[in-house]
């Protein structure tokens, strides 16, 4: 392995630790979430005040784009994908790299089923002719049945390798799941323990290792340490 191949494994792996790459092809509808980079208005003349020195600040929103995937091109690190879609009567396509750091989520909302593995004749058409039928194979049955990992829950992320049993490669997975904070943790179901023991293989690590009762120790230190801070402000 040389050196470039190296440094795009390892920018492969920090953006996958960051979110899941679900399994699409072409035909199948996605939605993604891109993040928008705006610049607010932080100056001092904006406030009312003596412009001084205006110092930009730039924020992020998210923006979904929803098509289908008429084509995947490249590999490793600068595979990319074309989803198309009909906005105000005209199609308009955009190229995204499947690792970008500005995709914040690709959703698969439908799984087409084709025969071609560029589906170029769809800028041709338009209304039915143009539509691409549902698969409903074994295999499809199974991907939309996998388990993609939890809502994204409010609030600031909690540093869950306090949990003494989960290192900087579990705490790393976990994210990828949404799995951030204990009371995430401390609320799991047994469906829950299940779905996560199968994706991350962790063999029953939750319940012998005890997560549970570990994230709820922490949440009760936490809120203990809360009140004398609370009683001193009164």
């Amino acid at each position: 392995m040389n050196i470039i191949e190296q440094i795009d494994k390892e920018q492969m792996a920090a953006i996958t630790a960051k979110r899941v790459i679900p399994d699409f092809s072409p035909g199948d509808t996605v939605k993604v979430m891109v993040r928008v980079a705006e610049e607010a208005d932080t100056s001092a003349k904006a406030k009312g005040k003596a412009a001084k020195k205006d110092v930009p600040k730039v924020t992020y929103r998210l923006q979904a784009y929803e098509g289908v995937v008429i084509a995947r091109d490249g590999k490793g690190i600068q595979e990319s994908f074309t989803v198309r879609k009909i906005s105000y009567g005209e199609g308009v396509e955009r190229v995204f790299p499947v690792y970008s750091p500005f995709i914040a989520d690709i959703e698969v909302v439908r799984r087409g089923r084709v025969r071609r593995a560029k589906l170029y004749y769809l800028r041709g058409r338009r209304g039915k002719s143009a539509r691409i039928l549902e698969r409903s194979d074994a295999r499809a049955k199974r991907l939309n049945a996998a388990f993609k990992g939890f809502k994204r829950p409010k609030g600031s992320p909690d540093d869950l390798t306090k949990i003494s049993k989960i290192d900087k490669d579990m705490d790393a997975q976990l994210r990828k799941l949404n799995v951030l904070r204990f009371d995430q943790i401390a609320a799991f179901s047994d469906d829950d323990i299940a779905n996560l023991d199968d994706v991350l293989q962790l063999k029953g690590r939750i319940e012998k290792e005890d997560w549970i009762g570990e994230a709820r120790r922490l949440m009760s230190e936490a809120a203990a340490a809360e009140v004398p801070a609370e009683e001193a402000k009164s």
